[in-house]
């Protein structure tokens, strides 16, 4: 027989996935800060599951670089530092880059009309929380990552489109730091318009240029953020 991690829930999906998704979540929103210690009892608690689709989710989590295994101290939240930020935003902006070049390139009416309906719900909602300024919210995030996605569908590559959302996923917790020392300074929207408008316009250099120059920004937030922590230049 199947362990309980391969039951499938409505959808189709498993018990791991559900708790894949439910620690990932938790790591995301700060629940369990960079370095802790995740237990697996706290694990089960969260998710009202076994220990089996837990330690599944956990080896998928690590895989992709959320959470790490030590032989003697069991699984706990990945840290963050310069050197990663620095490698993966280098690494966004090369392969997305190229990507958005591909589907402003390649892009037919239907790449347009999925640009303009993700931007159009993006900037439907505000960004920030209203209870908590410095963080974001939820939905907002959702749509973004939409945005995103739909600028770079038109590619016709299925394995660079894989490679740039795990690249999306692996900054994820990076750009939610970003935004609490950013908050409202910074003009995302605008941001976000420009990228939007050059790409419709066909211009592939432009779009690619502020594509690199969105990711640079937030990657310059927070350099400025790892040198204080770390006293000084890095």
């Amino acid at each position: 027989m199947r362990e309980a991690a391969d039951q499938k829930r409505a959808g189709g999906k498993t018990l791991a996935e559900d708790a894949y998704a439910a620690i990932r979540q938790a790591i995301r929103s700060g629940v369990y800060a960079p370095g802790a210690r995740l237990r697996f009892s706290d694990l089960q608690a969260l998710c009202g599951m076994s220990v089996t689709p837990v330690r599944e989710a956990l080896a998928r989590l690590t895989a992709e670089g959320f959470t790490v295994l030590d032989g003697h101290r069991g699984c706990s939240v990945a840290g963050l530092s310069l050197a990663e930020l620095r490698d993966v935003t280098a690494a966004r902006q090369l392969c997305e880059g190229e990507a958005l070049r591909l589907s402003v390139a390649k892009g037919d009416a239907d790449w347009e009309a999925r640009v303009l309906a993700c931007h159009h719900l993006m900037v439907r909602i505000p960004q920030l929380r209203e209870d908590m300024p410095s963080a974001m919210r939820e939905d907002w995030e959702a749509r973004h990552a939409a945005f995103h996605a739909a600028l770079i569908s038109a590619c016709g590559s299925p394995t660079l489109l894989e490679i740039c959302e795990k690249l999306f996923s692996r900054a994820d917790r990076y750009r939610r730091l970003s935004i609490s020392l950013s908050g409202a300074t910074r003009d995302v929207e605008g941001e976000h318009r420009d990228l939007m408008e050059r790409a419709l316009a066909r211009d592939e250099d432009g779009a690619v240029d502020a594509l690199r120059a969105h990711y640079g920004r937030t990657a310059a937030a927070l350099e400025a953020f790892f040198q204080n922590e770390n006293g000084g230049p890095a």
